[in-house]
């Protein structure tokens, strides 16, 4: 009997040593397991810190207070306004933006009309003959009726907002209110505010009774005024209203320029489309200018402006 119970404790004896022994080895390798997590992913760390990090150019806010990714490029391109998306007989339709957009183009110009039914077209006049063949005023046709029309390539006549929903905010519009009556303003308005780009729009107009009720409604928005010649220029000068002053070409000298800018505004020139005329903008040091060019304006641009 005592031999029975002194075997069964050398075997509880034995069974608690192999347990000890058995969580000494777990221990151990939980704390070599630990060890070497910590060498080798601690070690990375190090390193990844350690390395230089290439860093993203962040976005500056451009003087319209858009925000753009690359600053010298929308430096290049804000000087450059894409007059009607550019020339030709696709003047104003989808194919000349598109290719002014391709030519790198951030600042595209848009003349408007509106339809009997108040709604905003694109179109640089309201008789529709030069620019459909048919004859008739925009503002006095419904907007099934001017849907029905053609351009001189075939294209439909946008609407505003057509404009809008297709390029967003990825480019700033000029929007020229081509002419002067509440319904006009009023219709331009409700375009702009449906389409919730404020800040990418610039509201221009040959007529100071367009712009002074806008900058009512708009504060914020910057303002054109296309000037037909030197006698407006100077008018345009006191109109606390106005932001931007766009003179012919004939008018585009360094003494308007630096009238305009002791006035507080910017001075931009219309219609700019040899390399004589945007060269010579860019040597007056010309603030934006309208072409039906983008291509070769953005390239001399890029030539010698940042030169």
């Amino acid at each position: 009997m005592e031999e029975q119970i002194n075997n069964r404790v050398s075997r509880s004896k034995k069974a608690k040593r192999r347990k000890l022994i058995t969580i000494i080895v777990l221990l151990l390798l939980c704390i070599a397991s630990t060890v070497y997590i910590l060498a080798h992913f601690g070690n990375s760390d190090e390193k990844r810190a350690e390395e230089p990090v290439e860093e993203t150019p962040a976005a500056e806010e451009a003087d319209d207070g858009t925000l753009t990714g690359n600053a010298e490029d929308e430096t290049v391109v804000s000087h450059v306004y894409s007059h009607r998306g550019s020339a030709g007989d696709d003047e104003l339709t989808f194919a000349a933006y598109d290719r002014a957009v391709e030519a790198g183009s951030k600042y595209i110009e848009a003349d408007i009309v509106v339809s009997g039914d108040g709604t905003v077209y694109v179109a640089h006049d309201d008789y529709a003959l030069d620019m459909t063949g048919t004859g008739g005023y925009f503002s006095g046709m419904t907007d099934g009726q001017i849907d029905k029309l053609k351009t001189k390539n075939g294209s439909n006549v946008l609407k505003l907002k057509d404009l809008f929903e297709k390029y967003g905010d990825s480019v700033n519009y000029i929007v020229d209110v081509k002419y002067m009556s509440a319904r006009n303003v009023d219709a331009f308005t409700i375009a702009v505010r449906t389409s919730g780009l404020e800040e990418n729009v610039i509201a221009a107009s040959s007529f100071f009774d367009v712009l002074r009720p806008l900058d009512e409604t708009f504060p914020d928005m910057t303002k054109l005024y296309v000037c037909p010649d030197q006698a407006t220029f100077e008018l345009a000068l006191d109109k606390d209203y106005v932001d931007i002053i766009s003179v012919p070409k004939d008018v585009m000298t360094a003494d308007n320029l630096k009238a305009a800018h002791e006035h507080d505004k910017k001075f931009s020139a219309w219609t700019l489309n040899t390399e004589e005329e945007i060269s010579k903008a860019i040597e007056l040091g010309v603030d934006s200018y309208f072409t039906d060019d983008t291509a070769l304006a953005i390239g001399l641009e890029k030539d010698m402006r940042t030169e």
